[in-house]
């Protein structure tokens, strides 16, 4: 059963999710589902999914989180197409089916963030602007570091931005902050880059629901099938370059002067309980983002489209209230556009101009 909730959301029970998941979403899904590649700046194939929908309010454009695939994000896809927007996922590059940078299929490694930025560069430019004017920018944890330099780099593309647990922090566990990153700059000065930072691991399969970011078992269950039965989704840990390339993004998204370069309207959600990324980042770009929105959701874990069923409700209650109000925003601007270059032709037929 499906039950129904606020903004036109049907959210499935958590004793029956996996069984709606298959019988009633993923049909829906399949009906509009597309997917191909493109080729980036530097010739590395991405990987993307779309979903269009008839007579949609905008596109939703999915930057995802570390280790993650278009595939995870089937029921968020579902609700933002239930509410009238078309969705657009690539899948960064060392993720899914995309290229990846070392053979090991399992590691997580970057160079640097701005490969990531530039892929969704070329991806919005060469497949989501071809066919969509009104487009909103939805990321999740380390795709929200991407989305906000992307936004920082490219401020006129996107109308609005959904942040999702973004990871505008470095997280570094049982290790301090400071040791993470001399750790990271010397295996990396070394030539050892490509190996695996302190703290990660390959993929295991073993489920670990206990210690994941999920509140919901059902959709950790659902989610760690598909990476069971897929090898393209059995990425796990990160590389000593990703972590050094994290904190090298994180200190330029930071900067005052590039967060002033965001004009358009944010909503930010954190969670209360994040073990993953640092909240206190979080916090701190949204005192400096003029245009940002904080929301904090307690009893959440990391991943809080996975929460328990009160938060999940409330945030996607959130989402879609924000949205509503970009899209009123917009139909109200463009109104006054029409008036105005109505007003100016009447004029100038009427010799006035």
């Amino acid at each position: 059963m499906i039950e129904k909730r606020a903004e036109n959301i049907m959210i499935p029970e958590e004793a029956n999710y996996q069984r709606t998941m298959k019988r009633d979403v993923e049909p829906y899904l399949r009906s509009y589902e597309k997917d191909g590649y493109i080729e980036s700046y530097d010739s590395t194939a991405i990987y993307y999914r779309t979903y269009r929908i008839p007579q949609a309010k905008a596109a939703i454009v999915i930057s995802h989180g570390f280790c993650e695939f278009a595939e995870k994000y089937k029921e968020v896809i579902y609700y933002f197409l239930k509410n009238g927007y078309s969705v657009y996922v690539p899948e960064h590059r060392g993720h899914g089916y995309s290229d990846r940078i070392v053979v090991d299929g399992e590691k997580v490694h970057i160079e640097d963030y701005e490969q990531y930025v530039q892929d969704l560069h070329c991806f919005v430019k060469n497949v989501v602007e071809l066919t969509e004017k009104r487009k909103i920018l939805f990321c999740h944890s380390m795709g929200g570091a991407i989305g906000v330099r992307y936004l920082e780099e490219f401020p006129l593309t996107f109308d609005a931005a959904i942040l999702s647990a973004p990871m505008l922090g470095m997280n570094t566990g049982k290790y301090p902050k400071w040791l993470a990153k001399v750790t990271a700059d010397f295996f990396c000065a070394i030539g050892k880059g490509t190996k695996y930072a302190a703290g990660q691991s390959g993929f295991s399969e073993k489920p670990s629901f206990e210690t994941s970011s999920c509140v919901s078992r059902e959709r950790y269950m659902y989610i760690y099938n598909m990476r069971l039965r897929n090898i393209n989704y059995q990425t796990y840990g990160g590389t000593y370059a990703w972590v050094k390339a994290g904190f090298k993004v994180i200190r330029k998204l930071r900067k005052r002067k590039n967060i002033n370069s965001i004009k358009i309207p944010l909503i930010i959600f954190e969670a209360e309980k994040d073990d993953m990324v640092d909240n206190c980042g979080i916090e701190k770009f949204a005192k400096k983002a003029k245009t940002a929105q904080l929301v904090r959701m307690k009893d959440s874990k990391h991943e809080i489209f996975n929460a328990g069923e009160a938060v999940r409700d409330s945030y996607y209650r959130q989402i879609f209230l924000f949205l509503n109000h970009v899209y009123t925003a917009q139909e109200r601007m463009n109104e006054e556009n029409e008036y105005e270059k109505k007003t100016d032709e009447t004029r100038k037929i009427l010799g006035t101009v």
